[in-house]
């Protein structure tokens, strides 16, 4: 578990290990190729089915991303991470907040919080967490690797 703390007005804290499930992760490959979530958008072709989906329920769960893409064999192959911005946009960085200060137990690397849109937390290597800790590394992606730090283990907003 890894809190987001500091100049923020919730703080919330993270576990990795439900990532797997999460259908905003994407593997390594698909991040180097420009897609930041493998959330694909919900489209109404008009109001009637956006009240049929209400009154009667989606046909589709929220998942279907998951398990559609996903096979069992490439969770347990694959290699994650997840886009870091929805985190930390729930947790309301303060007003004057300019920087992500992420920590492990050697070295705390700064980040911009103007970056926060190509920050991104690996989480998985070849279907296996990282660390047996549950931390994460950390780093920043926009047409390469920039800012990396090795098994996160504080987060701080300053």
């Amino acid at each position: 578990m890894i809190q987001i703390k500091g100049n923020v007005k919730f703080p919330i804290t993270l576990d990795p290990s439900t990532w797997i499930f999460d259908d905003r992760k994407v593997t390594v490959e698909e991040m180097e190729q420009g897609k930041k979530t493998g959330v694909a958008p919900i489209k109404f072709k008009d109001n009637r089915e956006w009240n049929r989906d209400i009154l009667e329920g989606a046909s589709k769960p929220p998942t279907l991303n998951s398990e559609k893409k996903f096979k069992k064999q490439a969770l347990l192959e694959g290699t994650f991470v997840i886009n870091m911005e929805p985190f930390f946009v729930n947790a309301e960085p303060g007003e004057d907040a300019a920087v992500i200060a992420l920590s492990n137990e050697e070295t705390t690397e700064e980040i911009a919080l103007t970056d926060l849109t190509d920050l991104y937390f690996q989480f998985s290597k070849e279907g296996k967490r990282l660390y047996q800790d549950g931390m994460v590394d950390a780093f920043v992606y926009n047409n390469g690797y920039k800012q990396r730090i090795n098994h996160v283990t504080a987060i701080t907003i300053k």
